[in-house]
């Protein structure tokens, strides 16, 4: 049998992810996942059950994470 455990949202400082985006900060997965000590999946599942259909991953040089 396997557990799956949600991830802890209250761990990310939503507010100051937001204030990144705002202020033109390329905010990234793994930047997120180094800074909270968590792993880039968790990151992701935070995210989306914060923001929902709001958030979007970019890939590439020039990516990181939007908000709608």
């Amino acid at each position: 049998m396997t557990t799956t455990t949600t991830p802890n949202s209250t761990s990310i400082d939503f507010a100051a992810f937001e204030t990144a985006l705002n202020n033109g900060v390329r905010v990234t997965l793994k930047d997120l996942a180094v800074q909270y000590g968590m792993k880039t999946d968790d990151v992701r599942r935070s995210l989306v059950a914060w923001y929902g259909a709001r958030v979007t991953f970019m890939r590439g040089r020039t990516g990181g994470i939007r908000l709608a």
